[in-house]
């Protein structure tokens, strides 16, 4: 008997339950589609068993055991249809789209702003008018505390869609309005699809609403020739919101005469080492870099920090206490990365296995491996709840 179709790496996230039914919803992190599919929990267990090693007979079985009522074929195989409909199972004409967008993106001039008209405005007027109502909220969000002395080398602005994080984005953007000699700015974003540790260099120019940043060709170049990145990987740039985010504040201040560029990196992950090591090719070539340029060049992490909830897996509702908690355990994340302690940081993300789901870890942790000797400030803190889930973020900066 033939096995049943393999599934491609898909997210899943837990939806609020109606009705007492839960309810799950799948989506692809690589960006080959931007269907969504709810399914339900039975729904989900037949979609589950699509690995490329099961049966349809091994599947019927194991449903009657678990459920106690039969699955017929022509049930199992609509979910299995709507699955491939949505470019979400790895077949033949799956595989031949995929190339075709690699292929698109690969010859294509510039990355196009795949958030305009979503996440912010796409209308030129409107994006400058939401743009600058961010910076003028952020004026007097910064929290109290001195900044440490020297000049700006690195920030963390939250990759959270702006129309929640954007005036804390801002803040963090205000350090280099107030740091003229800035030319460069290396983008560390996090890569929501990348299932492996990589550094992952772009050299296409982001475009935006009020117009493309053109990227540092040279700093380009160095950086991908030591992160030796697959030529495939570079796709992931294609709909990643984390460093389009910043791309659009960049274009922001370019607008205010600041001919800023910029080096696009997505990181993978780095969960799974005791601690990835600090001297590692690109991040070696990185800091050398950053010590060549001085001033002229900061390094920014796009980054967010806990996701806790259930949509993001855990059972329960957060209540108030645990919220506080989160505050408490987040800000001591910060306070060692304040410190410029790398090690430090890693170390108190993954406390039992990173039960917040820190998705900054690796562009942070980046930042602070590139940037030895630096101290940080914690700009602001703030975290974004509904019923199915909160995620945290912060804006920081970093002088040396």
């Amino acid at each position: 008997m033939p096995l049943l179709p393999r599934l491609r790496a898909l997210e899943v996230l837990r939806l609020p339950r109606e009705d007492g039914v839960e309810t799950f919803l799948l989506r692809d992190p690589e960006g080959y589609t931007e269907d969504e599919i709810a399914l339900s929990e039975a729904a989900l267990f037949v979609a589950a068993h699509g690995d490329g090693e099961h049966t349809m007979e091994e599947l019927r079985n194991r449903f009657a055991e678990r459920y106690g009522k039969e699955l017929g074929v022509d049930q199992a195989q609509a979910v299995f249809d709507r699955l491939e409909a949505a470019r979400m199972i790895e077949s033949e004409s799956f595989l031949a789209e995929r190339e075709r967008l690699h292929r698109e993106f690969r010859d294509a001039p510039s990355r196009p702003a795949a958030h305009a008209g979503v996440s912010y405005p796409d209308d030129p007027a409107a994006a400058r008018q939401t743009l600058c109502g961010f910076f003028t909220a952020a004026e007097t969000l910064e929290e109290p505390g001195d900044r440490p002395p020297g000049s700006l080398r690195g920030i963390v602005a939250p990759h959270i869609d702006l129309r929640v994080g954007g005036p804390a984005g801002a803040l963090a953007y205000r350090l280099v309005v107030e740091a003229p000699a800035v030319e460069t700015v290396v983008v560390l974003g996090t890569s929501h699809g990348c299932p492996r540790p990589a550094w992952i260099v772009l050299d296409k120019p982001y475009e935006t609403p009020i117009g493309p940043v053109p990227v540092d060709t040279e700093a380009c170049r160095r950086l991908a020739a030591a992160a030796e990145v697959p030529t495939e990987d570079l796709f992931f740039h294609r709909r990643e919101h984390s460093v389009e985010f910043q791309a659009l504040f960049l274009a922001a201040l370019r607008e205010q005469n600041r001919d800023l560029r910029m080096v696009p990196v997505l990181c993978g992950p780095l969960r799974g080492d005791p601690l990835p090591a600090a001297s590692d090719p690109f991040l070696d070539a990185l800091r050398a870099y950053l010590e060549e340029r001085g001033p002229r060049a900061v390094v920014l992490a796009g980054a967010d920090l806990a996701h806790v909830g259930p949509r993001f897996g855990d059972l329960e509702p957060l209540t108030a206490s645990h919220l506080e908690l989160l505050e408490k355990k987040d800000r001591a994340t910060l306070a060692a990365a304040a410190r410029g302690d790398a090690g430090g940081f890693y170390d108190s993300v993954m406390e039992a296995e990173d039960p917040r789901r820190i998705c900054g870890l690796a562009p942070i942790y980046g930042l602070l491996a590139a940037l030895p000797g630096v101290r940080g400030k914690i700009l602001r803190y703030e975290q974004a709840s509904d019923p199915t889930g909160t995620v945290s973020y912060a804006s920081m900066g970093w002088w040396g």
